[in-house]
């Protein structure tokens, strides 16, 4: 009965597993579709996974703080994803000006969705205080 339990467990794991595998790698490819073929759902998580990605690998290639800390803690999760979001639009209506269907990565929200994945992802690993 042991065995049993254990191999419906293992199973179970794997499936959840790949299902999970499946889903990020869909919600990636959504973020690189054009804004007509993409679920905006899945493009969302696919831009939050390659925010904290990035987050991720710029926090080990440069551990400390970038800025002198600021007198408004956490102000880059707020400021950047602005800023990264009218730049992002602008490059989707540049792209749409040429006859080009800009990705979802290029729109506003796009763009704001990955620069506050990848600033929530330094400021956790970094921390306010640059740990």
């Amino acid at each position: 009965m042991e065995i049993l339990v254990e191999l419906l467990a293992e199973l179970l794991f794997e499936l959840i597993a790949q299902i999970a595998i499946e889903f990020g790698w869909s919600s990636i490819a959504h973020a690189f579709h054009g804004r007509r073929k993409a679920n905006p759902v899945l493009a969302a998580v696919g831009i939050l996974m390659l925010g904290a990605g990035v987050g991720l690998v710029v926090s080990f290639l440069m551990p400390g703080r970038l800025l002198p800390p600021s007198r408004v803690p956490a102000l880059s999760l707020f400021v950047a994803p602005l800023i990264a979001g009218s730049i992002m639009k602008a490059l989707g209506d540049w792209r749409r000006a040429r006859g080009g269907d800009p990705t979802v990565l290029a729109t506003f929200w796009g763009g704001a969705l990955f620069a506050f994945a990848l600033a929530l992802v330094r400021w956790l690993m970094v921390g306010p205080a640059g740990r």
